[in-house]
């Protein structure tokens, strides 16, 4: 049976009072704490953060109108702009999928069938089938997916088969993490395609138990190893997704803020010294050795080591939070507005990267060209075929197909003309959002440093009754980096 922990919206995290707490600005408050931002009183500006804190979200479009001209102030804005920013972000993202089944007592395989396609996700069955024969399921409501899976499994006895590290898919990059005071980004300066999400795998259970922390679309969930000869204990957190959230990943390392065990005693946590310097067997060829290859891709789990001198029986209460990264589809990655008038502007990608219009010409038919660069905002078309070390090495791997364009290897990148189709590139759209037709004219590809710039001259005609060019907008697949809180208590360890 599986033992949870929901993280209600509500009540922790996402829609705690400091994200969405209700406020009303009938007399100013807001605006003038926002005021008390650049005051010579450090106490009273410190007051005045903290208060903003509290009121979360709503303070958020204040903050935004607010004009200073003392360079601290500002940067305390920003900061709170940017905190409040990324809370309605997470929750958005984390927002689950609700869906409503009406299964009364069904068999185990037509449940999991129902399920499967009420929410659209992929999940499947493998094993054997025999100790759930005779089990009936029922579902009745509405309720998020994860949840209803978690119902279906404590009345067949299944769980879900959780493979923490698999086959990374992506590229190396250089990407975000969590500290002590949030989340750092570095952008990735080589996006990658996402991958398509693979099936929720259900098996038997068995004796084993089930300790899951929900919050909304992901959850965690909690394996603790015992070593009795070591007095020590490994505890594993491992991150599920829902399908639709893309190439998750758990970067560096947990945070954690409670651990206490039955008697209410703090359990501390065994840092490793580093290693000393060894030569690196290169698993590749040797040019990739310039490459960062210490992040793992679609890494669904973070370890964490602690003390067992008391033999404990219980874990009272175990609370942190991990840093995980996903992407989301058809998402805005750049838009430039204006954009008849827009030659030589650019717009950065919110995933990093720039578009930038070199030209702009409306033909007396109505069409618009446009000559455009992307300079790291799509995926390498090549994926991992083509790549340059840190060193000017060009490294081609597998077959690269050209199609009635040509490549060129130059000292220090490659330049690939007439290979990358249409997939990728920027659509023109009129005020009410409707595309033009797109023809791809011409385009280029240059690979150098690990840097992807693509070049293209596009053609886009109007469609019937199509109203006047209003924006420039690339649609793709944004990465995201969220703080992923959990929360697991009275877990009875093996």
């Amino acid at each position: 049976m599986a033992m949870r922990s929901i993280l209600s919206f509500a009540l922790a995290f996402v829609l705690s009072a400091p994200a969405f707490g209700q406020a009303t600005n009938a007399d100013g408050r807001i605006e003038t704490l926002v005021r008390k931002l650049a005051s010579t009183s450090f106490v009273e500006r410190e007051k005045a953060r903290a208060e903003l804190e509290a009121i979360g979200a709503p303070a958020l479009e204040a903050l935004r109108r607010a004009k200073t001209n003392d360079a601290e102030a500002a940067k305390r804005i920003a900061a709170l702009i940017a905190r409040f920013e990324e809370q309605i972000r997470t929750f958005q993202i984390l927002a689950p999928k609700e869906i409503s089944l009406n299964l009364a007592g069904v068999p185990v395989q037509q449940a999991i069938s129902e399920l499967a396609s009420k929410s659209g996700y992929p999940v499947q069955f493998q094993g054997d089938a025999t100790p759930f024969a005779d089990k009936k399921i029922t579902l009745e409501g509405k309720m998020p997916f994860w949840i209803a899976l978690e119902k279906l499994c404590d009345q067949a006895g299944l769980m879900e088969r959780a493979d923490p590290n698999p086959q990374p898919n992506m590229t190396p990059s250089t990407l975000p993490g969590i500290g002590k005071k949030g989340i750092k980004r570095l952008p990735s300066v080589m996006p990658n395609a996402p991958a398509q999400a693979g099936p929720i795998v259900l098996v038997n259970r068995g004796a084993e138990k089930s300790f899951v922390s929900h919050a909304g679309a992901v959850k965690t969930e909690l394996r603790i190893r015992r070593d009795v000869a070591a007095k020590e204990m490994t505890i594993q957190l491992i991150v599920s997704t829902e399908p639709r959230l893309l190439n998750g990943s758990v970067v560096g390392n947990a945070i954690i803020d409670k651990l206490f065990d039955g008697q209410g005693r703090a359990l501390l946590m065994i840092v490793d010294a580093p290693k000393a310097d060894s030569k690196k067997k290169d698993i590749f060829d040797p040019m990739l050795q310039s490459l960062d290859l210490g992040w793992i891709p679609n890494q669904r789990m973070a370890q964490i080591r602690v003390k067992d001198e008391h033999a404990a029986k219980v874990l009272k209460e175990l609370t942190g939070k991990l840093a995980l990264q996903l992407d989301l589809q058809n998402e805005v990655l750049a838009k430039v507005d204006n954009v008849l008038d827009a030659a030589g502007k650019s717009a950065d990608g919110s995933n990093g990267g720039r578009l930038r219009i070199t030209s702009v010409n409306k033909r007396p038919n109505g069409a618009v060209e446009v000559e455009v660069a992307l300079e790291n905002l799509t995926p390498n078309p090549f994926g991992g075929r083509i790549f340059v070390n840190g060193g000017g090495g060009v490294v081609i791997r597998g077959n690269v197909i050209v199609n009635g364009g040509g490549i060129v290897i130059g000292p220090n990148g490659v330049r690939v003309t007439g290979s990358g189709g249409d997939a990728d590139l920027p659509d023109l759209r009129d005020a009410k959002g409707e595309k033009f037709t797109r023809t791809v004219l011409s385009e280029s590809t240059n690979i150098a440093n690990n840097s992807v710039s693509r070049q293209a001259r596009l053609l886009f005609a109007p469609n019937a009754n199509q109203a006047e060019p209003a924006a420039l907008v690339l649609i793709g697949t944004r990465t995201h980096t969220i703080t992923l809180p959990f929360r697991f208590e009275n877990v009875e360890l093996p």
